[in-house]
C-alpha cells in the first residue's frame, strides 16, 4: 500500500496494467487532539491470464493460463501520540491456484488469505513497551474435489520491553541496548490438527565508537556513515537467548566491526568490514503451506539453526567533485543445521529439515551517484549444498551466479524531461531436483529488463490543479519478453506494461 508511514500526506493513486490489472490506493492524515491520525487503503484485481508455450508434453503447445486471477483489499489505520502509538493492518485476498503447466486438474482451485495485525507501543520512563497480536487464516477450495478443501488459522501474540543507554569513557562512546519479550502461537487446521507453542527471548547489544562519532546500538554492519563523519573504527557485540517450548534454550550471538585502513583527505577511504553471527528461525505456518498442490500438510519441524554466518571484505568510498562512488566486496560463509528446505518434484511440496546446508560465496556491490545519475550494481557467486542422509546435493533453485544493475536518470535543470529508471536482473542456471547437479535438471539462465518513465505533471505549463502534485508513470516489465520460470513447470508472464497516476495534496 501507499504511504505506510507517518508522514503528513494525502495521496490518491490509480493504476492500470497488462493482464487486466486494476489498482486504487489512497492515504489520508490529520493532526488533532495532540496526535497524528493516518489511514491508507488499497484495492487491487487482475485476471493474470497470459499465453505461454507448454513444452512439458511430447510437443510444444501454445496455451493460456486460466483461473490465474487475484483480488486483494488492504487497510491501514494508526494514531501517534507523544507517548503512545497504535497501528492496525488488515488485508484479504483471493486468487486462483493454477497447477504446474502439465498438471491442469487443479486449474479451478481457489485460495483465500486473511490477515490482521494490531500493535501498540508506549513510552515508559525512558523505555518502550510493545505489544500486539496477529491472525492469519488460509483457506483452500477445490470445486471438483471438495474432499481436498482445507482451512488453517494461526494466532500469534507477543509483548516486548526495550531500552537503551549511552556513555563515554576514555574517549570511547558506548551504547547498550536491551530487549525482553515473549509470546504464544497457536495453529488450528482442518482434520483436528492443533499446535501450540510458547516462547520468550532476551537480547543485549553493545557498541563502541570513538567519542567524536555518533553512538549506535545496532548490532549490524549493513549501514555505514558518510565519508565526512565516519569513525576510524567501531565494534558491535550482541547476544540473544530464545526459550522455545519443545526446543529449550537456544543462545545466539553476533559480532560486527569496521576498521578504516587508509584515507586520503575527505575524498577517499578504504575500510575493512567483518561480521560473524549465528541465529535461530522457528518454523511458521508458511513453512507448512504452499500452493502446489494447494493443500496444508502439517509436519513436525525443528527450528532452523544458523551455526555460523560470516563475512569479511573491503569497502572503498570516494568522492570527486559532485560524484560519489562506493565499491564493496566480501567473502561469505554460512552453515545451517536443520535447514528448512522445500524439496521440489514431490506431490506434496512439503518442507523438511535437512541435515546441514553449507553456503560459500563472494558478494560485491557498486554504487555511483551524481546530480542527475544514480547507478548501482551487484553480483553474487554462491556454492550452496545440502548434506543430508549421506547425500551431497545442490540446494534447489539457488543459482551459482546472479546479479543486477539499476540506472536512474533524474534531470534537475529541465523539469519537463521525464525521469528514467532501468533495472536489469540476471540469474544463472538453477537446479530443480533433489539430486546431483546436472545440466539436464537445471532451469536455464535468465536475464530480465524493466523500464520506467516518470513525469511530474505539476511542473508542466497550464497545470490545472496547483494544490496537487501529480506523478505519471509508465513502466514495462520484462521488456525483452523473455519466457522464463521461477519454479520448474510454472511459466511466468512475458512483457507487461503498467500506467499509474499519483496525486498528492500540497498544502
Amino acid at each position: 500500500m501507499l504511504a505506510l508511514t507517518t508522514s503528513a500526506q494525502r495521496v490518491l493513486s490509480v493504476r492500470a496494467a497488462a493482464f487486466g490489472q486494476q489498482q486504487l490506493e489512497g492515504a489520508w492524515y490529520a493532526a488533532t487532539g495532540g496526535a497524528v491520525w493516518h489511514a491508507s487503503a488499497s484495492v487491487r484485481r487482475a485476471a493474470n491470464d497470459f499465453a505461454f508455450v507448454n513444452s512439458a508434453g511430447e510437443s510444444a503447445v501454445r496455451e493460456v493460463r486460466v483461473n490465474n486471477d487475484e483480488q486483494r483489499a488492504a487497510l491501514s489505520l494508526g494514531v501517534i501520540g507523544q507517548r503512545a502509538q497504535l497501528a492496525v493492518l488488515a488485508s484479504s485476498g483471493e486468487r486462483g491456484m493454477v497447477g504446474a503447466a502439465n498438471v491442469r486438474t487443479y486449474d479451478a482451485d481457489r485460495a483465500r488469505t486473511d490477515r490482521l495485525l494490531i500493535r501498540g507501543q508506549w513510552q515508559v520512563r525512558g523505555t518502550t513497551v510493545i505489544g500486539g497480536t496477529r491472525r492469519l487464516q488460509l483457506q483452500y477450495r477445490d470445486p471438483t474435489r471438495p474432499a481436498l478443501d482445507t482451512r488453517a488459522t494461526a494466532w500469534a501474540s507477543d509483548g516486548e520491553w526495550r531500552g537503551m543507554g549511552h556513555g563515554v569513557a576514555r574517549g570511547v562512546a558506548r551504547g547498550v541496548a536491551w530487549r525482553l519479550g515473549g509470546g504464544a502461537d497457536q495453529l488450528v487446521a482442518a482434520g483436528g490438527i492443533v499446535q501450540r507453542r510458547r516462547r520468550a527471548f532476551g537480547t543485549v547489544a553493545r557498541s563502541w565508537r570513538p567519542a567524536a562519532a555518533s553512538v549506535s546500538t545496532s548490532a549490524s554492519t549493513s549501514a555505514s556513515p558518510s565519508l565526512a563523519t565516519d569513525a576510524p573504527w567501531w565494534i558491535d557485540l550482541g547476544a540473544r537467548v530464545d526459550l522455545i517450548e519443545g526446543s529449550g534454550a537456544l543462545p545466539t550471538a553476533s559480532f560486527g566491526a569496521e576498521r578504516r585502513l587508509s584515507r586520503v583527505g575527505d575524498r577517499t577511504a578504504v575500510t575493512l568490514v567483518a561480521r560473524v553471527a549465528n541465529a535461530v528461525r522457528v518454523p511458521t505456518l508458511y513453512d507448512l503451506y504452499f500452493s502446489s498442490p494447494q493443500r496444508l500438510f502439517v509436519r513436525a519441524l525443528a527450528p532452523e539453526r544458523v551455526a555460523v554466518d560470516a563475512a569479511t571484505g573491503l569497502r572503498l568510498t570516494t568522492r570527486v567533485g559532485g560524484i560519489a562512488a562506493q565499491l564493496e566486496g566480501a567473502l561469505v560463509a554460512r552453515d545451517t543445521r536443520d535447514a528448512i528446505v522445500w524439496f521440489p518434484g514431490n506431490f506434496g511440496w512439503s518442507p523438511a529439515n535437512v541435515g546441514i546446508e553449507r553456503l560459500r560465496g563472494v558478494e560485491s556491490r557498486a554504487t555511483l551517484a551524481s546530480g542527475v545519475v544514480t547507478a548501482s550494481g551487484w553480483h553474487t557467486t554462491y556454492h550452496a549444498q545440502l548434506h543430508t542422509g549421506g547425500l551431497h546435493i545442490p540446494t534447489p533453485y539457488v543459482p551459482r551466479q546472479s546479479g543486477g544493475a539499476q540506472l536512474q536518470l533524474h534531470p534537475l535543470a529541465q523539469a519537463w524531461i521525464p525521469q528514467v529508471a532501468l533495472v536489469w536482473r540476471a540469474m544463472g542456471a538453477r537446479p530443480y531436483t533433489a539430486g546431483p547437479r546436472s545440466p539436464d535438471f537445471e532451469l536455464p539462465a535468465v536475464s530480465l529488463v524493466d523500464v520506467t518513465l516518470a513525469q511530474r505533471l505539476r511542473s508542466l505549463p497550464h497545470w490545472p490543479w496547483p494544490q496537487a502534485d501529480a506523478l505519471l508513470a509508465l513502466s514495462v516489465e520484462n521488456a525483452t519478453n523473455v519466457a522464463w520460470q521461477s519454479v520448474r513447470g510454472f511459466p511466468s508472464p512475458g512483457r507487461s506494461w503498467a500506467v499509474a497516476l499519483t496525486l498528492q495534496h500540497s498544502p
